[in-house]
């Protein structure tokens, strides 16, 4: 009798343990963001939980496709544990495909009950209008554009989104300067230019170009397209003949032709913690200011284009703002779409600089 009852304890023992084993929760299985804008990029956290009684092993995040990630901090969870995956999904060129569209995400664990899940990530990405653009347009057509002139010469004029560096004070103040993104040295004749780029090769830049021919070259040209006086400023041209280097250098022709104008239209305050370098400050609050604003922007003439880029914070006022700029005969002005928190999705703090 007692050894009956003591296999029957032992069989119960061995059931209980038996019945220990991981549960994989996945939360959520479906994801909807609605509807989207072409090339804005969905976020959101998959929450993935043990509630089983055993550790699951081998946990494994699989995108379906190049435009999304998911990077998974660790493949195993203790029973109770659980992990956030971020994942973030590209819509780039999703609009051209039936609606709603979308994308997955295969999990995959040692739950032996649901080994594999595919968590679907779906909603309407809507075409881009004319007048918006994506942050990976920005980002490929971003440059910056340095004048090398002393200050004083700067206050008094200089080319539209220009940053004020001095020959002198270049060497001290690389850090303000990208170093993946082109970037465009101008001075009065040219020397200074590709002395400038010479500087910036030494110290690793290879993205540098010197204007052949300097602002005297622009001059020739184009006289003041694209300027920026100082108010009772006299409209003076450069002083000296181009000077055409050989040394990383760049017809100013090249440039007038996609000639980049950064407006950023948030606070003050917002701007200064974080800008585009060579991006301007402007309110804009009401539409008498922005008709008063957009008037005094330089009009293209004949193998020129002004590249207009309105900046907001989140992308609720820069659009209606660069549609009306493109009803003005600025067919290049574009909203940046979401704003500065749209390039935050996709490129973080790149190419966002305090305010000097």
């Amino acid at each position: 009798m007692k050894s009956s009852v003591g296999v029957l304890i032992g069989l119960m023992v061995l059931g209980i343990v038996g019945l220990g084993a991981p549960r994989i929760v996945v939360t959520p299985e479906t994801y909807d963001f609605g509807t989207v804008i072409d090339g804005y990029v969905v976020q959101f956290n998959l929450v993935i939980q043990n509630a089983g009684d055993a550790p699951l092993e081998n946990l494994k995040v699989t995108p379906s496709c190049g435009c999304t990630t998911a990077p998974l901090p660790r493949n195993r969870l203790l029973p109770g544990e659980s992990v956030a995956v971020a994942i973030r999904f590209d819509t780039t060129n999703y609009s051209r495909y039936s609606q709603p569209t979308g994308t997955s995400v295969t999990v995959e664990s040692g739950d032996p009950q649901r080994p594999r899940i595919t968590v679907w990530i779906r909603g309407t990405v809507r075409a881009i209008y004319p007048y918006e653009g994506t942050a990976k347009t920005l980002h490929d057509e971003f440059y910056v554009l340095v004048d090398l002139r002393p200050a004083a010469a700067y206050a008094q004029g200089h080319l539209l989104g220009a940053l004020s560096i001095p020959f002198a004070d270049l060497a001290a103040r690389l850090g303000e300067l990208p170093r993946d993104r082109v970037i465009y040295l101008y001075d009065e004749t040219g020397i200074q230019a590709v002395q400038a780029a010479q500087l910036l090769q030494q110290q690793g830049f290879s993205l540098m170009r010197a204007f052949s021919g300097g602002l005297a070259r622009w001059w020739q040209l184009y006289g003041d397209l694209f300027f920026e006086w100082a108010p009772g400023a006299p409209r003076t041209p450069p002083v000296g003949s181009p000077y055409y280097g050989t040394f990383a250098t760049i017809d100013v022709t090249r440039v007038a032709q996609n000639f980049l104008y950064i407006v950023d239209i948030r606070s003050p305050e917002a701007y200064a913690q974080g800008r585009f370098p060579g991006a301007v400050n402007v309110r804009l609050a009401t539409q008498e200011e922005i008709a008063a604003w957009a008037a005094t922007l330089p009009r293209p003439i004949s193998g020129t284009q002004l590249a207009l880029w309105i900046v907001d914070e989140d992308g609720s006022r820069a659009p209606a703002i660069a549609q009306y700029l493109q009803g003005l005969g600025f067919p290049k002005a574009r909203a940046l779409l979401g704003g500065i928190a749209g390039w935050r999705a996709s490129y973080g703090d790149t190419l966002l600089y305090p305010a000097r």
